[in-house]
């Protein structure tokens, strides 16, 4: 197809620019809605991170248009894209890093600031999906402070406009225009990268990376090349709610446990394919009842102010907890979903809108876009400065905890494997604690099994009888086949069975993080523990053990005076009630169940400083003297 043929698709408003189209913005609405309750936290929409999928098609076609409607018209220019693009994005962009930065200076300590200003530089400078790819580890994914961590998106979105136009000037030029046929090949190529990386443990590159993801871009691209068929009507009303459906599909279905992108992506990117390609039709008559929906004045609106809402949004869920210091109820969420709402209307009118209207010349454009983003830059830099100097003087905010010396001890990289890991690094040998010849026990499950090693250890209760710690990061200690988790996750769990065989284990202590994995883990862990005692051995399970949101420490250095000895903090209603479902499964399949929080927090408060100790790392991990004391809890020396 040759670009003086193409014509943008009709159906544009009254007054609107040629191929406007209210139903992509309808579109724009349901991708940030999906985010907007995805962030909120609302497990029914456990799948809403696809939105940014269905962002990334709905971008390669629009780009598609504006890109063909120039080339056709012969007035294509390289610098005129890129300042249309500048004015576009830089504009909101750089009013949302700089408040950020100005609300994190006064709520947030350095301990976590440090890193939020370099995630600053790196969104001012468009790499933020490098920056967070290169930073991503199983502690700093539990990071509760990264406030621009939703900008990894704009990064890959960024780095595709700085692509687009070059490659779709050497189709035009060197390769006869073959539009259809080379994004085809390009997106297949990139798909099939996609695949690659996920299947071979690369899922943090596969997510963030420009590569893996244009694929998605090139959908869009490769639908705005389509001709528009003059299909049945049934066929288009069926199509397009379909596509629509699994979009939906994806928000309610997909999980944290989700190989993603992978090939569920293709569920969210072809539904949005699909309501976009058959929209086109000409007549609004023609147009599927899921395009005349989406073009309705409210979703429209909401459409018009995703990129606000977007950029928004992600700051407010993430500071609102840290200037309460908790998380967030059910009522203080939807309040702060209405800032979120009144904060993009605001940046919609007064900055984005007004200022991608400027007209000026290109060349002013560019350099004010260049100066904003080093600007921005500067400012991180000159914030984490400001920010150190703000919390010196204030007690208790250098209580940091030594999480690389809790790492060694739990034995990472050996014996509490990365996801980046073959469970064949793993040996009994390397693993076990105490010795003798007693038949040992096995400590199976995650970072919060291994939490327990350095009181197992010292408490002494490994001296009864071997323990043998097997565990992996973020892993859902289960047996079903159909549980979350990597492709090292996968590999990784059935082990535990085969090793039960052939170590003579008697006992086997499952325990993790459950609240990380959702409420429908309950079913997967009933199985597993089944499967054990199939097998012949005692079974413990291990409950979810406290959890803040928020590391204590920092609770504490703003709510409780200097050199408080003894502090304790509320129990979550999330983790009393997984502990609930956890024991009535363990009493059907007649294993023991310890509730960390009778154990542990006498009338609904956990003790998180006693002594002048800290006992936990972060937001629910252990510290050596919180692990000694919780054994001590759960397994009382017989002896006493």
């Amino acid at each position: 197809m040759r670009p003086d043929s193409f014509h943008p698709a009709a159906g544009g408003q009254a007054g609107s620019k040629p191929g406007y189209r209210a139903d992509v913005d309808g579109l724009r609405a349901v991708a940030v809605l999906a985010v907007l309750v995805f962030h909120a936290g609302w497990s029914r929409f456990s799948g809403g991170f696809v939105g940014v999928d269905v962002f990334f098609v709905i971008s390669g076609y629009v780009i598609a248009l504006s890109l063909f409607r120039d080339l056709g018209a012969g007035r294509f220019s390289l610098t005129g894209f890129f300042a249309r693009r500048a004015s576009r994005i830089l504009p909101a962009l750089t009013v949302v890093l700089l408040g950020t930065l100005l609300a994190s200076l006064a709520i947030v300590p350095p301990v976590y600031f440090q890193p939020f200003a370099d995630s600053l530089i790196a969104a001012s400078l468009f790499f933020s999906n490098v920056h967070f790819w290169q930073a991503s580890s199983y502690f700093n994914n539990d990071m509760p402070f990264r406030p621009l961590l939703h900008t990894w998106s704009l990064g890959v979105e960024e780095q595709f406009y700085l692509a687009a136009p070059v490659f779709l000037l050497v189709i035009q030029r060197f390769l006869a225009g073959r539009w259809r046929l080379v994004v085809t090949l390009c997106l297949l190529g990139s798909f099939g990268l996609n695949l690659y990386a996920v299947r071979h443990g690369h899922i943090d590159a596969a997510f963030y990376l420009p590569f893996t993801r244009a694929w998605e871009f090139l959908l869009g691209v490769l639908i705005a090349l389509l001709p528009r068929l003059a299909l049945p009507r049934g066929v288009n009303e069926a199509g397009a709610l379909a596509g629509l459906g699994m979009i939906a599909g994806a928000v309610f279905l997909f999980g944290p446990g989700t190989l993603f992108p992978g090939s569920a992506a293709l569920w969210p990117c072809l539904g949005a394919g699909l309501v976009i390609w058959l929209g086109q039709p000409s007549g609004e008559e023609s147009r599927p009842l899921v395009s005349r929906f989406l073009a309705l004045p409210p979703i429209v609106w909401m459409g018009r102010i995703s990129y606000s809402l977007y950029l928004v949004h992600w700051p407010v869920l993430v500071l609102a907890p840290f200037l309460m210091m908790r998380r967030l109820t059910f009522g203080e969420t939807l309040a702060a979903l209405a800032l979120c709402f009144l904060l993009a209307w605001l940046v919609y009118r007064l900055v984005e809108t007004p200022l991608r209207r400027t007209g000026r010349k290109t060349s002013v454009v560019l350099a004010v876009a260049l100066a904003c983003a080093l600007g921005t830059a500067a400012a991180g830099w000159a914030g984490g400065k400001a920010n150190a100097r703000l919390f010196a003087s204030q007690p208790g905010f250098d209580r940091v905890p030594d999480i690389h010396a809790a790492e060694q001890a739990w034995g990472a990289g050996t014996c509490l494997l990365r996801d980046s890991q073959s469970w064949t690094d793993w040996s009994a040998g390397a693993c076990t604690l105490g010795n003798g010849d007693s038949a040992p026990t096995l400590l199976f499950g995650d970072s919060f099994a291994a939490h327990y090693v350095p009181g197992l250890r010292e408490t002494g209760l490994a001296a009864r009888a071997p323990i043998v710690e097997y565990a992996m990061e973020g892993c859902p200690p289960t047996l079903a086949p159909d549980s979350p988790g990597t492709p090292a996750c996968l590999a990784f769990r059935p082990q535990a069975l085969e090793l039960v065989r052939q170590l003579g284990v008697k006992r086997v202590i499952v325990a993790g993080s459950w609240l990380e994995y959702g409420t429908r883990i309950s079913v997967q862990v009933e199985g597993t523990l089944t499967a054990f005692k199939a097998a012949g051995v005692e079974v413990t399970l291990i409950g979810q053990s406290p959890n803040f949101h928020i590391p204590p420490y920092l609770i504490l250095a703003r709510t409780v005076p200097p050199g408080t000895e003894d502090a304790a903090l509320p129990l979550s209603a999330e983790a009393r009630a997984m502990n609930n479902r956890l024991a009535a499964i363990a009493s059907r399949t007649g294993a023991t169940f310890i509730d960390p929080a009778g154990a542990l927090c006498p009338e609904g408060r956990c003790p998180v400083r006693a002594g002048g100790q800290d006992l936990y790392l972060d937001y629910g991990h252990f510290t050596p003297d919180g692990s000694r004391q919780a054994v001590e809890a759960y397994f009382p020396d017989p002896a006493h």
